[in-house]
């Protein structure tokens, strides 16, 4: 089999898994208030299911990310897979809400054994053009994440919501069975671990710690419109309509993901950074405090289009300063945006339970501003005069 067809089919399996974990993650969101109804919970425990899930994700990550040098990174991606299927259909099954949050846990921790690999296979198999498969490798995602919601609303049509997890275990069992039967490639021979310490030294690089400290304002804002999204539009449209506005800011994710795959090479990663972020600003207040109707459904699927610009751009920024780390660097970025998903939601939760759930989304106006505040602060500070696909 030539190189090609290698690079080929391991693209195949590790886009179709992605795209099945965002369908995972987001149909999770769209359940959110389906959970509120079943189990008879408030808005600071429905706060808890994005944290706990952030538990088991960033727990993986750090075990095997920083390990991905020493590994079989083929071998644990299949057990990733296989583990993954296994507590899905369990989720499914869930009795009580308590266990809801451990099977949520579990799967979570099954899927970031994955995640906390594949972007070094990817980075290995492409190194000419990593910006660009990074960014495609996202974009993929968020087409999985778009249709989580819709998956959703479809199943609910005639069955029970446990039934969206069976359709999503089964799915992805083709992709174990691909998975097995592919050649590990030689590439990977050349992927680093790294040492506790060794993470430390890489964090002081103004590329890792930039991406690492705007990651965390990114991740808080992307999972509070993850989790509760749907619940702030349920007070502002009918049923039908509140649970197509996280299918519409998904859906902005795929052309955002797409555009900013070609940016990511044509500009520095700062003035990008600082430009959506600007937008992000702007676009933020006119949907929480200014607009309604069809005006804010345009805005979610504009401040999607731009949010989903920032993950990708700001691993690339980091893992362009050290691709030969593709997985430590990996597990840094990852653990900061999940640092994110594990406080936004629950501090929304809070707010929302002690003032109203429109007050408590207005915190994603001022993550908007401080992310600004970081990435100006890297494009006039240590990353300053960088070229273009660079920092």
């Amino acid at each position: 089999m030539s190189d090609e067809d290698v690079r080929r089919d391991w693209i195949v399996v590790l886009f179709a898994f992605v795209a099945i974990d965002g369908a995972l993650i987001q149909a999770r969101g769209a359940l959110v208030p389906v959970f509120g109804d079943v189990f008879t919970v408030g808005e600071s425990y429905l706060g808890l299911v994005t944290p706990v899930g952030t538990v088991g994700f960033v727990l993986a990550m750090v075990v095997f990310g920083t390990a991905s040098g020493r590994i079989d990174i083929k071998r644990f991606l299949a057990i990733s897979v296989a583990a993954t299927i296994a507590s899905v259909l369990v989720l499914g099954l869930s009795p009580t809400y308590l266990l809801l949050l451990a099977f949520i846990g579990i799967r979570s921790f099954s899927t970031g054994i994955f995640r906390s690999l594949d972007r070094s296979v990817l980075s290995h198999l492409y190194p000419n053009s990593r910006a660009r498969v990074l960014s495609l490798h996202t974009m993929v995602w968020a087409v999985g994440a778009t249709l989580g919601p819709l998956l959703v609303t479809a199943v609910m049509w005639e069955f029970p919501w446990r039934v969206t997890y069976l359709v999503l275990a089964i799915a992805l069992v083709p992709v174990l069975v691909a998975l097995w039967r592919l050649d590990r490639p030689e590439s990977l021979d050349d992927e680093q671990s790294l040492a506790l310490d060794d993470v430390k030294i890489l964090l002081r690089e103004p590329a890792i710690y930039g991406m690492a400290i705007a990651l965390v304002f990114v991740g808080s804002m992307e999972s509070v419109f993850f989790n509760w999204l749907p619940y702030y539009a349920e007070g502002l449209f009918s049923e039908n309509i509140a649970n197509l506005t996280l299918s519409i800011y998904l859906a902005a994710y795929v052309p955002g993901r797409l555009t900013f795959s070609y940016l990511a090479e044509r500009y520095r990663f700062t003035d990008l950074l600082v430009g959506v972020g600007v937008v992000l600003v702007v676009t933020m207040y006119a949907a929480l405090v200014l607009a309604s109707g069809t005006g804010l459904l345009a805005l979610v699927f504009v401040i999607g289009f731009f949010i989903s610009g920032l993950f990708p751009t700001l691993i690339s920024m980091g893992i362009e300063s050290r691709p030969s780390v593709t997985g430590p660097v990996n597990v840094v970025a990852n653990v900061a945006a999940q640092t994110g998903f594990f406080i936004a939601p629950a501090t929304v939760g809070v707010v929302a339970d002690a003032t109203t759930i429109e007050t408590a989304m207005l915190l994603q106006v001022g993550l908007a501003v401080a992310l600004v505040v970081v990435v100006v602060g890297l494009k006039l500070g240590p990353l300053a005069g960088q070229e273009p696909g660079s920092a």
